[in-house]
């Protein structure tokens, strides 16, 4: 078995070979993604320059200490990764942990993002890591192969009909370990609306168009949407000059601003973004709620909504303080988490070699 260190130096050579400005593979599936409408360039940009710089050596030496990871611990498992298409490159962290684990990849790549990851996978097989990995858009491909432990990102509607799925092509039957993500928003508690801040919340609320499970939905701050609402506009112009929204929101948002105005709800129009003074489970993209309230609201609605929430955002102090079962995350992570932040709370290696 490889000794750790020769273990990540490897891994660590091959996304550095990856990330290569001359990497005509990269470059090409860059290219194909954002001529194909899936992802706007600014998005994908930053997403790989977020990766170029979380996905450091070090960075996977401290994941792979903290998770307690075992070179090798899962050589001959065959993991599925079912990823999903929200973000550009969003299952990268599935994929790491089982090149990292030693474990065969199965991949179910979405249809939104087909050309990202298997650039990636390239490299990893140029140094001899998954030499075994089988991947395809679609699940019917993948029939017969069974896996020993499936990665899921997605909705919670789908999940039965995923299960039932893989049952039906024997990729894994009802015994076969899951572990199914569904949370899909998060939430910031801001304490002022210095410049620093607010560019801060501007990115975390509408980078990739709100789409991310770590995408801000909800915000508390103590004062209301009207005392910054202008202000907070010019940030969102300033940011979409550079990075303007991909997708455009169904007509129903419009209705929802002006049955809004109606009946007298604070808010703020942004032709393809809504945000409004008000709290309710976060279920229609384009929407960003905002409420008036400190520590107490946010724990508050940790409680109401925790089915579905996967981060809680916070400045300063607050950073690394305990809310409800939330660890408050830097706001200025919010859309570049470091490679060994805990979807859900489950570090992703620690699960596997506990559970295959």
């Amino acid at each position: 078995m490889e000794n750790f260190e020769n273990h990540i130096e490897r891994v660590s050579s091959a996304i550095e070979q990856w990330l290569q400005p001359d990497n005509y593979f990269l470059k090409e599936a860059i290219d194909r993604t954002v001529n194909e409408g899936m992802f706007s360039f600014p998005d994908v940009k930053h997403r790989i320059l977020t990766l170029k710089e979380t996905l450091r050596k070090e960075n996977l030496e401290r994941w792979a200490r903290i998770s307690g990871l075992r070179p090798g611990s899962l050589s001959g498992k065959q993991v599925l990764c079912l990823h999903a298409g929200n973000l550009p490159l969003v299952g990268i962290q599935d994929l790491l942990a089982v090149v990292l684990t030693g474990g065969t990849y199965l991949g179910k790549l979405s249809k939104k993002d087909p050309y990202l990851l298997p650039t990636l996978i390239r490299s990893f097989k140029n140094y001899q890591l998954m030499n075994d990995a089988y991947w395809s858009t679609n699940l019917e491909k993948l029939a017969g192969n069974k896996a020993d432990a499936v990665l899921f990102a997605g909705s919670k509607k789908s999940v039965i009909k995923v299960n039932e799925k893989l049952h039906s092509l024997k990729i894994a039957d009802p015994d076969t370990p899951r572990l199914m993500r569904t949370a899909h928003f998060s939430i910031a508690y801001i304490r002022d609306n210095k410049p620093e801040t607010m560019e801060q919340l501007t990115d975390a609320v509408f980078r990739y168009g709100g789409a991310g499970c770590r995408s801000v939905a909800i915000v508390v701050a103590p004062f209301h949407l009207h005392s910054v609402k202008c202000t907070f506009t010019d940030y969102v112009e300033a940011f979409w000059l550079k990075n303007p929204q991909h997708q455009k929101p169904p007509e129903s948002l419009f209705h929802r601003f002006a049955f809004n105005k109606a009946i007298g709800v604070e808010q703020a129009w942004l032709n393809v973004f809504l945000i409004e003074e008000n709290v309710e489970r976060p279920t229609d993209t384009f929407i960003l709620y905002w409420m008036k309230g400190g520590l107490e609201e946010v724990e508050n609605i940790i409680k109401k909504y925790r089915d579905g929430l996967q981060s809680v955002y916070a400045t300063g102090d607050l950073i690394g303080e305990k809310m409800v079962d939330l660890i408050a995350e830097p706001l200025s992570e919010a859309q570049k988490p470091p490679i060994w932040w805990k979807p859900d709370g489950i570090d992703t290696i620690e699960w596997l070699q506990k559970q295959v």
